[in-house]
């Protein structure tokens, strides 16, 4: 099913590529067309001086294939891709140095030195446009441009033959050095296309006709006999501006795809960088209530040792193990799981409470507890361990030494949880920062990740923490909000598990 589907995607993009290089071929060939018989046309050529509105169209093509040439070495620096800085290399060695050779003051000079420089150069210029196509590795992004200058220095060399007669003036004055040349630009413009065909690339196809808009001016040159009219002139213009097109293009779309790829790579980087944050915040928050339960349990293993027995005895055993059990869990790793996979079970709030506020007692603090008869929550009961044991602990780091008073009721379908202390309280305004970011006091230690992590946890039971300051006395009244439960239905005491 997947390599059919491929193959058809494969064949969808064939034929698009093909019914635009149709586009293409079409409109190329009927701009050349048009334009060659209106550079032919002896009624135009009364219009124009010829000779020199030749060596115009003749500067005018030097200077954009030599923006063509700045172009693509721009796209190649940018795109660290060799092939356009080879490109870039042949075409500035045929328009900075070839197409000089064709102004009608140089033209005329018809002696052999000058003739072979100038085929020197044009042997450079093809050998770099077909060496563009697939760059030598070992030569890197400025080999071209090395080629370019051997062949720039061979080209002037030739020019001290300018007295030499014989063997080397037969065969530059031959038609073989022209048919050489007019094959090579043929060779050269069929590997183009050849080259976009494979690669399914338009910019490349376009690359390649407008080097073939060159040949076919190169082609009407050798057959019209060097005429005196403007078709070459001008079918060189228009072979440049297509390749220039083209270039545009390419360093267009590749740089559109390097932004993409760009963008895929940011969202990658941001994902990975949240799920570091919630890797941190998690260990966070492991951190923060394995100190908070390790702190109440210190200094109550002692009382546990002795030899008096009862009923606040094994209340008080039976808190620890609690509280160990829960510490256990969080060091596992494992609450994370019952977060999101467990199912909320109904327990009764009062076990836990009472566990809890005989821990803080054990360690001398003084705390108060009333819990409505029968008052039950829906959730995860080490949430609301966890909860209050921060709330405890947030209480005896601020306020050391006072009391502090838990009240449990049921408001309307809620289980409200309240934990008063006689402290400081919170600055006025502060409190919904508090739960949003955490605040953390260097004088009480801590983190200030308490509050925080507690609303994030009651959050995920449907629940909510509301911070307020009181007075008369003064203080500070965390509010718990749980979902409650009908008081006549079975349920299970947390502490049992």
């Amino acid at each position: 099913m997947v390599t059919g589907a491929t193959s058809a995607s494969g064949r969808l993009r064939r034929a698009r590529f093909t019914s635009r290089l149709v586009v293409d071929v079409v409109v190329v060939l009927g701009v050349a067309l048009v334009t060659g018989g209106l550079a032919r046309s002896m009624t135009v050529m009364q219009w124009v001086p010829g000779t020199r509105t030749q060596d115009i169209l003749t500067l005018v093509a030097a200077a954009i294939g030599a923006g063509a040439a700045i172009l693509a070495f721009m796209g190649s620096r940018v795109l660290t891709d060799p092939r356009p800085a080879w490109f870039s290399a042949a075409l500035t060695m045929y328009c900075l140095v070839v197409l000089p050779w064709t102004v009608s003051a140089l033209a005329a000079q018809q002696s052999p030195g000058m003739r072979l420089s100038r085929l020197v150069a044009y042997a450079t210029a093809l050998a770099l446009f077909a060496l563009a196509l697939r760059p030598p590795r070992r030569l890197g992004m400025w080999g071209g441009w090395v080629i370019l200058l051997v062949g720039g220095l061979l080209a002037t060399a030739a020019l001290r033959l300018v007295q030499w007669t014989g063997p080397v003036a037969t065969i530059v004055a031959s038609t073989l050095a022209t048919v050489v040349v007019l094959a090579g630009w043929v060779a050269v413009a069929v590997l183009y296309v050849i080259d976009a065909f494979r690669r399914q690339s338009t910019p490349r196809a376009r690359i390649g006709l407008g080097l073939v808009v060159l040949a076919a001016g190169q082609l009407y040159r050798v057959v019209a006999g060097a005429p005196q009219d403007l078709v070459f002139p001008v079918l060189r213009v228009v072979g440049l501006v297509v390749i220039m097109i083209g270039l545009l293009q390419l360093v267009q779309r590749s740089l559109g795809d390097l932004h993409s790829q760009n963008y895929e790579q940011q969202e990658e980087l941001s994902e990975a960088a949240l799920h570091m944050e919630r890797a941190m915040s998690v260990a966070a928050e492991r951190n923060h209530e394995l100190r908070n339960g390790l702190a109440g349990l210190a200094g109550v293993t002692h009382l546990l040792s002795a030899e008096s027995g009862g009923a606040d005895h094994a209340r008080l055993r039976q808190a620890v193990l609690a509280e160990l059990s829960r510490l256990h869990t969080i060091l596992d790793g494992s609450a994370d799981a019952a977060d999101e996979l467990a199912e909320p079970e109904d327990y009764l709030v009062e076990p836990m409470l009472d566990g809890l506020v005989r821990l803080r007692r054990a360690r001398g603090g003084e705390v108060s507890l009333v819990v409505q008869n029968g008052l039950r929550a829906r959730g995860d009961s080490a949430v609301l361990a966890q909860v209050v044991t921060n709330l405890l602990a947030n209480c005896e780091r601020h306020a050391p030494g006072a009391p502090v008073a838990i009240r449990a009721v049921e408001d309307g379908g809620k289980a409200l949880i309240e934990v008063r202390d006689q402290g400081p309280g919170l600055p006025a305004g502060a409190e919904e920062e508090v739960l949003r970011r955490g605040a953390r006091d260097e004088s009480a230690g801590g983190t200030g990740l308490g509050l925080y992590i507690s609303a994030q946890l009651l959050e995920g039971q449907r629940g909510s923490l509301a911070l307020r300051s009181v007075h008369d006395p003064a203080g500070c009244v965390a509010t718990v909000t749980l979902p409650a439960v009908d008081a006549t239905l079975p349920v299970s005491d947390p502490l049992s598990r």
